[in-house]
Order: structure tokens, then C-alpha cells, then sequence
């Protein structure tokens, strides 16, 4: 890691926000400027592997893509060995790096209850609006996100601003690769759509599933297909029937049950249209709904990948 005043791809090294198992995420901050910016800088990697490919592919997205509530992509680079006054024995891979938008507030992971907790009912929908135009901005420009999650969504300070953050595997509408060149399906198995998991052509309605487990747990304290093995979960996504809302959080409208049912219909032509159309219905049945009396809960350590 970079200590603090070290100089990394020109930017100053201010603090260190999280690690995770590809990268270490910085607050840094350009010498002639006033604004920080997050630098990510990658652990030692070859140029032409998975991360390589990610880091190309988010740059060859972003400039499509300017919306207050998806982050700022700025700069991406290499980082030559030894870089920033770190010097390791033998030879050393080339290091990358990307800066984007700094958001001061922790991932919306902090969002979903644990089991003696009750869901932040008005945060989750004040963020799911925000994030939903997010989306649907990003359909209108032809991308799909593919990995829209809870650690794909960052929140400001006060966690009433949301940010949609990681365009790394980010699809083109008349791209119809869905697959890793592996072979293997890239995306979060937890949100994943059933076309994806099939690889079958993906749509804006992927997106809205997604978005629309994201949501589950936020209310529900956990996604809607909890299994123990990666093949049960995709086999859920594609077979088993929507759970119920209410079934977790017996206080929560019965009405959710079927608008969480549709979003996460099987079949994308049987989903909402948009992921705003989605969140105002749910935002409506949620109006005026107070939750249970719950615990003030602390930021768990922050994590950006």
C-alpha cells in the first residue's frame, strides 16, 4: 500500500479508503487541485489479463455516460514498478490504475438490515429513485450495467445520494456476447438475471432484475435466492418461484409481493419497461410505511474492489 503525501500517477496520496482482492481504493488529490478524487490502483497484474480487460472496457464505456448519481470516471493509466516509492524485489508486472469521482459515504451495502435490524424504509427509497434514473439514463445511451448490486452503489455522507459505480463488465444494447470469453457468465450470481445466466441477449429488464434484488435486500435483509452453492442460486434464478417480501418482514405491505414478483418475472418482456416505472410503484406502496422501531447501526469497514 501507499503511505500518506505519496506521489501516485501524479495525484498525492491522502488516505486510504478500503481494499479489496484486485485493488486498493485512495483519496488523493492532484497538487494544483481542490477537489479529491478515488484512486484505484490494482494489486500487481499482467497487462492482458481479467483485470486489464475490465479496466479497458470500463474506459470504453464512461465518456457515454455523464448522470449526478453514476460516478465520474476521470483518468486510467499504468503504474511503472516502484511507482509512488514503493520498490519490491524482482521483477515487477505493470501496476494499473484508474481516478474517478470521490464519494464520501460508505457502499449501499450498509442499507441491508441484519436480523435483529429493521430496513431504513424511507433511505432505500430515496436511493432506489435516484439510482433507477441512473439506469434508465444509462439504457438511453445504449448500456447495460450488468452488475448493478448493493457493492456497486455508493452513498454519499448521509446516505440520502446514491451513486452507481463499476461499468467493468458493462454490455452495448447490439452487443450479443453475453459470455466471458471463458466461457463462464460475468456478473454477481446473486442478481443475476435468468437470460444472463442462460446466455440469451440481454436487455434494459436485466438491469431492473437486478435492481430489483438489490431492492429485496434492502428491505428483506437478504437477496431473494439465499442458497448455499453458486449452481443452487443460478438454479433458483431460473426455476424457482418468487419469495415473498412479506415472509421476511411480516410488517411490510402484501402489495410488494406481486411488484417484486413482476420485476423479477423469468421472462424480461414480462418485467417493467424502466427501473424508474418499477421503483415509483414500489415508492407508492411505501408511502407513509413505518418500520418497526430499529437500531442506529454503525458503517461496517469500507470496501471498494
Amino acid at each position: 500500500m501507499f503511505e500518506i503525501g505519496a506521489v501516485v500517477a501524479g495525484y498525492v496520496i491522502e488516505g486510504h479508503l478500503g481494499s479489496g482482492s484486485s485493488a486498493d481504493v485512495y483519496r488523493a488529490r492532484r497538487p494544483a487541485e481542490s477537489v479529491p478524487v478515488a484512486l484505484k490502483v490494482f494489486h500487481n497484474q499482467n497487462a492482458d489479463d481479467r483485470v486489464a480487460w475490465r479496466l479497458e472496457r470500463e474506459f470504453s464505456i464512461a465518456p457515454r455516460l455523464r448522470h449526478p448519481h453514476i460516478v465520474a470516471m476521470y483518468e486510467h493509466g499504468e503504474l511503472r514498478a516502484g511507482g509512488g516509492g514503493v520498490k519490491e524485489a524482482g521483477p515487477q508486472p505493470t501496476r494499473l490504475w484508474l481516478s474517478m469521482q470521490y464519494v464520501d459515504g460508505p457502499e449501499s451495502t450498509v442499507l441491508i438490515p441484519g436480523p435483529d435490524d429493521e430496513p431504513d424504509v424511507d433511505a432505500i427509497v430515496q436511493v432506489s429513485k435516484q439510482i433507477a434514473s441512473a439506469l434508465d439514463y444509462a439504457h438511453r445511451m445504449d448500456v447495460i450495467h450488468r452488475d448493478v448490486k448493493p457493492a456497486n452503489i455508493l452513498l454519499s455522507a448521509d446516505q440520502r445520494s446514491a451513486f452507481l459505480t463499476d461499468f467493468g463488465i458493462a454490455q452495448l444494447l447490439d452487443d450479443a456476447k453475453p459470455l466471458a470469453r471463458n466461457g463462464r457468465v460475468r456478473g454477481s450470481i446473486a442478481y443475476a438475471a435468468p437470460e444472463l445466466l442462460a446466455a440469451q441477449q440481454l436487455l434494459p429488464q436485466t438491469d431492473v432484475y437486478a435492481l430489483a434484488c438489490t431492492m429485496f435486500e434492502w428491505l428483506t435483509g437478504l437477496p431473494p435466492y439465499p442458497r448455499n452453492t453458486t449452481f443452487a442460486i443460478a438454479h433458483a434464478h431460473l426455476c424457482a418461484e418468487v419469495p415473498k417480501l412479506t415472509a421476511r418482514r411480516h410488517w411490510l405491505p402484501t402489495a410488494l409481493n406481486s411488484v417484486f414478483a413482476k420485476a423479477l418475472a423469468k421472462e424480461p418482456s414480462a418485467r417493467y419497461s424502466s427501473c424508474a416505472e418499477f421503483v415509483a410503484i414500489v415508492a407508492k406502496i411505501l408511502r407513509d410505511v413505518a418500520a418497526p422501531q430499529r437500531r442506529r447501526r454503525r458503517w461496517p469497514a469500507r470496501s471498494r474492489r
